[in-house]
């Protein structure tokens, strides 16, 4: 088969597999996917291989840490899907990227629409600009700049999407919106990121839908403070520490390269995808630990941990540092029990009060993404004096976390 043959039938595999798994996938983003063809988006890959359901990485900085990716198909269709793209719309994009989710918007929103895209980086923004040129889409506008500060030139917009991961919802994409505008991002809440829908209250603005993700992380202006740490000597470890705040690199590695401590919480998940559900709910209800991820094989770090994301208490001081990550357990009759694994001085009374509130989880009926409810104010907004459990403090907007009420379980 030739090439244009292999590509045009693993493009086909690929809108089968994003219908097949069970995914609400309306006509216009299943004939986006299918007509658009990624391949000339991502012309290092051999054609057919463009068509995989996963995230390819276009760049990285100096550091290794990618800046940017072409994101996996399976994660653009959920958030095209959360932008509910009309007909005749303008679209705004922050992170052009390949070019390639660009292409598929245009598709969507017809000759009637205009799609504008915007990327920090020139060199991305030109093979973009190529890219869509070469696949058909000369009227797709890219532009090099600040994503954090929109495009003002071409608002308003019935719809923005942000495809790097923020942490702050800059004001400029609020703004720029139309009355009945609708926003997606990826939002880091306390180093979870949720692929948010957003539209506007009475007062604020209110999610309409979430969904786990992770993105690489917005430059610029608004990019978000997170820590990233290289620990040296014969095994190096990438630490990435959500949010500002005093550490040991030491303390972090000794912890992680001693002994630890697993006990059993006594619950079940059903799966990855359940499992995932409490160590979000956990991260999001615990607001004064801190999220840290290793993203490499380090020191005792267990294979299957990695990459490995958990919670962390005292990271400035060696003496009491603790960490502590959720694994599954022993699999049996299609679910698998819970366990917690602690790292460092702290270690074991930070697993054994993070498996104290798994049970908590489970007693308030397991919540999911699904079930978060963010509400958003800026500083323009008044937020009430009690806005909800937990309240995030960003420059440019608060941000309260709720959970939608879930029949309670044992």
């Amino acid at each position: 088969m030739h090439v244009t043959g292999a590509a045009e039938a693993a493009r086909a595999r690929m809108v089968a597999d994003l219908r097949s798994h069970g995914r609400a996938l309306s006509k216009p983003v299943q004939d986006a996917f299918a007509k658009v063809p990624r391949h000339l988006f991502l012309p290092e890959i051999a054609a057919a291989d463009a068509y995989r359901d996963e995230a390819f990485v276009l760049k990285c900085g100096p550091d290794g840490i990618p800046v940017s990716s072409s994101s996996q198909p399976a994660m653009m269709a959920i958030m095209l899907e959360q932008l509910e793209l009309g007909r005749g719309h303008r679209v705004l994009e922050i992170g052009t990227g390949s070019g390639y989710n660009a292409a598929l918007m245009s598709l969507i929103v017809g000759q009637e629409g205009k799609v504008t895209s915007v990327d920090i980086d020139a060199e991305l923004v030109a093979r973009a600009r190529a890219s869509l040129d070469a696949a058909g889409f000369p009227d797709v506008k890219v532009t090099c700049g600040d994503g954090g500060y929109g495009d003002p030139g071409g608002a308003p917009y019935d719809r923005i999407i942000v495809t790097a991961g923020a942490w702050d919802i800059a004001p400029a994409w609020l703004e720029q919106l139309t009355a009945s505008g609708r926003l997606v991002l990826p939002l880091s809440l306390c180093g979870v990121e949720l692929s948010v829908a957003l539209g506007r209250g009475d007062g604020n603005w209110r999610s309409s839908s979430a969904c786990r993700c992770g993105f690489v992380a917005m430059l610029g202006a608004f990019a978000r403070p997170q820590l990233a740490l290289r620990l040296g000597g014969p095994d190096v470890v990438l630490i990435q520490i959500a949010d500002d705040g005093d550490v040991d690199p030491e303390a972090v590695r000794g912890a992680l390269a001693g002994p630890y401590v697993e006990m059993e919480t006594g619950l079940q998940t059903a799966d990855q995808a359940e499992l995932a559900d409490l160590d979000m709910w956990l991260t999001l209800t615990e607001p004064q630990l801190r999220r840290l991820t290793a993203l490499n094989a380090a020191v005792r770090v267990p294979g299957e941990l990695l990459p490995m994301g958990g919670m962390a208490s005292h990271l400035e001081d060696a003496g009491h540092v603790g960490i502590a990550a959720l694994l599954p357990g022993a699999a049996g009759l299609g679910s698998s029990q819970v366990r917690v694994r602690g790292y460092g001085p702290g270690g074991e009374e930070l697993a054994a009060y993070l498996g104290a509130r798994a049970r908590v989880w489970a007693g308030r009926g397991r919540p999911g993404a699904a079930d978060v409810e963010l509400t958003v104010w800026t500083a323009a907004d008044t937020p009430p004096a009690a806005p909800g459990p937990v309240v995030l403090e960003r420059p440019s907007a608060k941000i309260a976390v709720g959970w939608r009420r879930r029949r309670p379980t044992a």
